[in-house]
C-alpha cells in the first residue's frame, strides 16, 4: 500500500513542473512524461473493473485488452487534454485503486489468478504492476532531472 501512496505523492509533485517539460518526449520517438502518466489511468481502471471484482467473487478473469491499443489511446488522450486533468485523473483513479486494495482480505491476496496460460498469486500480479510503475517513475525522474525547469 505504501507504493501506491508514494505513487500518488509523486504524481502530485509533477504539478510543480512546467507544462513544456511534461509534454517533452523522454527520448526521441518515446512518450512524454504526461503520456506516461496518462497510460496509468486505463490500466488502473482495468484492475478496478476487470481484476479485483472477479478475484473477490472467485470468477475467471476476462481477457485483458490489447496493450498496444490501450496504450495508443491513452497516450493520444493525454497528449490532447490539459496536463492538470491528466494528473488529477491519474491521482483519482489510483486513490480508488488504493481504497479497493485496502479492503481485500489477507486470504484473497494469496488467491491464484489464471492470466492467459499462467497461474499467479494476486499479490504477485500486483507486484508486477508495481515494478511497471517504478520503471516509468524512474524514466520520468530522469527526464525531469535533465529538463531542470519548474514553473
Amino acid at each position: 500500500m505504501a507504493h501506491h501512496q508514494n505513487f500518488i505523492t509523486f504524481i502530485h509533485s509533477l504539478k510543480s513542473f512546467d507544462e513544456n517539460l511534461l509534454r517533452k518526449p523522454i527520448e526521441d520517438g518515446k512518450w512524454s512524461v504526461i503520456e506516461i502518466v496518462g497510460h496509468f489511468c486505463p490500466w488502473d481502471e482495468f484492475v478496478l473493473q476487470h481484476r479485483i471484482p472477479y478475484l473477490l467473487k472467485g470468477k475467471s478473469l476476462p481477457k485483458g485488452p490489447s496493450v498496444d491499443d490501450l496504450n495508443t489511446h491513452s497516450s493520444l488522450l493525454a497528449r490532447n487534454e490539459a496536463v492538470e486533468n491528466t494528473l488529477e485523473k491519474c491521482i483519482g483513479i489510483r486513490e480508488d485503486l488504493l481504497s479497493q486494495l485496502d479492503q481485500i482480505s489477507d486470504l484473497n491476496w494469496m488467491s491464484e489468478l489464471q492470466i492467459n496460460d499462467a497461474n499467479i498469486a494476486f499479490y504477485e500480479y500486483l507486484k508486477g504492476l508495481m515494478e511497471h510503475d517504478l520503471h516509468h517513475i524512474d524514466q520520468i525522474k530522469s527526464t525531469i532531472k535533465t529538463g531542470d525547469y519548474t514553473s
